[in-house]
């Protein structure tokens, strides 16, 4: 689907659909105090230790284990079943009056990978969990085991084993915790044997409150081996840390899954291991393997019509058929990399290909590319009539081996991002000349890993007149964003130009005056006044376009050559903006959201589509920064999608009501759509409402289906900044009816082209609608009508005819039934009475915009 963004976030609701880590340990048992057996000195370490803001659990976890190590007590002993020493700090001092309620212990040692296999970490507590028959379809495998965390005990099972609680809090300031299975008793552990040589790892899965009464949820983890029954530390190399929960929540905010008291991948790892199945679907539910298959789950499907799913809690079915990575798929160093300290093993991408990682986003389907590729490769080193998934990881890394032309890391380079970092875009300076009309922008292209040489932008073309979209640089251009709407004030900058005769106010760079040194001069012609368009303000001189580089063979070591036959790729520019004042002084638009946060998700916004499924998402890739987005999605764009609420209204396409239509799908009641032209009220399946049958436009982008807010709640300024979500300056409203005249075999596009005809914004109006011949010589944005600038944001998420019923009485607000000149006090208009939403949701408010959104 084109300029689709995936239901990538799906996949933090993984916390639903995860039956692998049920387990008990919770119960609510208190806890006993015991006598002090360590002395001062350790209660000196620990009171020391807790003071500093450092150590504070909820940021530190494995302080809670090492702080004790150092101060001469083991993290773990084992002897008989495993007992854990661990400290909780918390605001400056000692957490104390945690109680069985509070943690949940899970325990593994780590594997070594032998015959090319990776290490892996295996639980030894597990349970086997019977499949179900759901809507008659039997499970997949009758029953599997599933990894958990340790059980709690009985009283009799505490005084068995002459202890004072399961749980203990010595005052010294450190807690105790015994552990029920033994693991060192093979009839307790499902047959996994007990290794006191190997790297384990112990992790707790923690929730206390704080000082403010904020509950903290914690997963503080330690890894150790053991030596004479008592833990010793291991170093970096000794363990297995491939992904930083950190990496997860750039885009997630907050991972918290089952029930939300599991928020750190070292966690998951300890029960998402090889050993635990789901059942009911047969999917193997190994950390990598999952997650893997969860972000590409589109790509999957894509490739073999396959649904990938897993059934969690209480027998529910969670199908990730739709979730798209929001970036491509070959960005492994999203999520790995060895130059982040947390991460160690972060490049075994690289070095330690294995089957269980790589086919997941590839598939081992009879018939696909990956096993048809591999077949003749199994026949030789497997032997004849071998399936491609016959061969061992040994096999694979032999085959992918580091250095070599098919290495993980030689075939997983993407050129659209990676080749990025050889062009930035730098504006010298710009200026307007009022008589002549021009913005002159002085520029250069450089290259950053080349000291910043400056381009020759004529570079493959045999003349500059002959430059096109098909040479290196011949897409590069500059655009000039103003507001021109008669009457617009000029004391809040906000562009509008763009859909009011003001789009050819661009030229291309490759067009510039060459200094001689490759730097460049060229005039932007600013389209003249007229009487529904007059230039004022400051303008913003914006560079857009990507680089269209000969295409590199991908199986091949540096240099790469170019493919036969010959191909284009687009990559990535760094682009940037100039503010000039076209009258007055220079009033910058006001900075709303980052392009930094978006790329925290996307990677280069705009490149390329969830799951790699489009070479270039939006725009061919040529627009990937928010500066460039509201040139064109200012207040004006409106579109010939037809609202799905019901009422006769456009979709507006101003970048803050389509960028959170997309994303809030979650929160509305009716979908955001692009395409639909049929008129009605529709579910978020697509289908009309009245009978649950009627369909959307075919090729409709319905994104309630597609793209899901990935975060755990609502936090706003996961894309703005500065707090910029608690006041909506815009000064103009979004416009809903389309003005376009488009024909399709004659006939208006338009579903709603009376209600155009209706608004008279048809200046010089010839010919009618009902003869499909209705023709205007200008279009006065003025009469368009329009959501009121703080209606359009929050309406964009909360689009029930109750909260559109609620902004435009209580808030004083306009939905559709006031023109832009009304709304924005233009030229022979009267200006909206304020809108009054400030009253009750400003900031700090009983009903304050960061209060409801969950941000206090």
């Amino acid at each position: 689907m084109k300029n689709s963004l995936f239901r990538w976030g799906t996949a933090m609701l993984a916390s639903l659909a995860i039956a692998g880590c049920g387990g008990g340990g919770g119960g609510s048992g208190t806890v006993a105090v015991t006598t002090p057996v360590t002395g001062t000195a350790v209660n000196t370490a620990i009171t020391t230790a807790s003071a500093s803001l450092v150590n504070d659990t909820a940021s530190n976890p494995t302080a809670s284990f090492t702080v004790l190590q150092d101060a001469g007590v083991p993290a773990v002993t084992i002897n008989s079943p495993p007992k854990v020493n661990f400290a909780v700090f918390s605001d400056g001092a000692v957490k104390t009056g945690l109680a069985l309620s509070n943690v949940r212990f899970a325990i593994a040692k780590l594997v070594p990978g032998t015959s090319g296999s990776p290490d892996q970490w295996v639980s030894y507590i597990s349970t086997n969990k019977a499949g179900a028959t759901i809507a008659g379809t039997p499970p997949v495998v009758a029953s599997a085991l599933q990894a958990t965390t340790d059980g709690q005990m009985s009283l009799e099972e505490v005084a068995a084993a002459a202890l004072v609680g399961q749980l203990t809090y010595n005052p010294d300031g450190y807690y105790t915790y015994a552990f029920k299975t033994d693991i060192a008793d093979v009839t307790k552990t499902s047959g996994v044997t007990y290794e006191p040589a190997l790297t384990h790892r112990i992790a707790i899965q923690l929730s206390y409150q704080n000082a403010a009464g904020v509950t903290v949820n914690v997963n503080p983890y330690f890894d150790f081996t053991i030596v004479d029954g008592k833990s010793v530390p291991v170093v970096a190399s000794q363990t297995r840390k491939m992904t930083d929960v950190a990496s997860c929540n750039s885009c997630h905010e907050k991972l918290a899954l089952h029930g939300g008291g599991r928020v750190d991948t070292q966690y998951c790892v300890m029960c998402h291991n090889p050993g635990t199945v789901d059942p009911e679907s047969g999917n193997n539910l190994n950390l990598a393997t999952m997650v893997h298959s969860i972000h590409a789950g589109r790509r999957i499907k894509a490739a073999t019509g396959d649904d990938y799913t897993i059934w969690g809690y209480r027998d529910t079915k969670h199908d990730y058929a739709e979730v798209g990575f929001p970036q491509d798929l070959r960005n492994c160093t999203k999520c790995h990399s060895a130059s982040n300290s947390a991460t160690p093993q972060g490049d075994n991408w690289k070095t330690a290909v294995s089957k269980e990682s790589c086919l997941t986003c590839h598939t081992a389907k009879a018939g696909g590319v990956w096993e048809t590729t591999h077949k003749t490769y199994a026949n030789s080193v497997v032997g004849a009539g071998a399936a491609a998934i016959d061969m061992t990881n040994a096999q694979c890394v032999a085959c992918h081996k580091v250095g070599s032309n098919i290495s993980s890391e030689v075939v997983h380079w993407n050129q659209n991002e990676e080749n990025a970092a050889k062009y930035k875009m730098n504006i010298e300076s710009a200026s307007y000349d009022s008589v002549t009309r021009n913005v002159t922008v002085k520029y250069f292209l450089s290259d950053p890993t080349n000291s910043n040489a400056a381009y020759d932008l004529t570079t493959g073309c045999v003349s500059a007149a002959s430059c096109a979209s098909t040479t290196l640089f011949g897409n590069l251009r500059f655009y000039v964003a103003y507001q021109n709407m008669v009457g617009q004030s000029t004391t809040v900058t906000e562009f509008s130009a763009y859909n009011n005769g003001g789009s050819s106010a661009n030229v291309f760079a490759y067009k510039g005056v060459n200094d001689g040194t490759n730097h460049y001069t060229v005039d932007v012609p600013i389209p003249a006044d007229t009487a529904t368009a007059v230039a004022a303000g400051t303008a913003r001189v914006v560079s857009i376009g990507q680089i269209k580089e000969p295409q590199l063979a991908l199986k091949s070591l540096d240099p790469r050559p170019a493919v036969v036959p010959a191909a284009l790729v687009n990559v990535v520019a760094q682009h940037t903006f100039k503010d000039v004042a076209l009258t007055g002084a220079v009033q910058a638009r006001r900075v709303i959201v980052s392009n930094d946060k978006c790329n925290a998700c996307h990677g280069a916004l705009g490149t390329t589509s969830g799951s790699n499924t489009l070479a270039n998402a939006f725009h061919s890739g040529a627009r990937n920064t928010v500066e460039a987005c509201v040139i064109c999605h200012d207040a004006n764009r409106s579109s010939t999608t037809v609202r799905t609420n019901g009422l006769r209204l456009n979709e507006s396409y101003q970048f803050k009501n389509m960028i959170h239509g997309i994303h809030g799908n979650t929160k509305r009641t009716y979908p955001f759509t692009h395409g639909n032209k049929v008129v009605g009220a529709f579910g978020k399946n697509g289908l009309l409402l009245a009978d649950g049958v009627t369909p959307m436009t075919a090729g409709t982008e319905n994104y309630a289906a597609e793209v899901a807010w990935p975060g755990v709640g609502i936090n706003c300024n996961a894309c703005h900044v500065n707090n910029s979500y608690k006041n909506d300056l815009g000064p103009l409203g979004a416009a809903v009816i389309s003005t376009s005249l488009s024909k399709t075999a004659g006939v208006f596009s338009s579903t709603l082209i009376d209600e155009f005809a209706a608004t008279g914004a048809c200046v010089g109006a010839t010919g009618t609608v009902l003869a499909n011949t209705l023709a205007c010589t200008s279009i006065d944005m003025s009469k368009l009508p329009v959501i009121s600038p703080k209606a359009a944001s929050c309406t964009s998420c909360h689009d029930s005819s109750v909260a559109i019923g609620h902004v435009t009485s209580f808030g004083g607000s306009a939905f559709g039934n006031m023109t832009q000149g009304a709304v924005a006090g233009l030229t022979g208009s009267t200006a909206l009475p304020r809108e009054t939403c400030d009253d009750c949701h400003a900031s700090g408010g009983f009903k304050g915009v960061d209060i409801v959104h969950g941000q206090q």
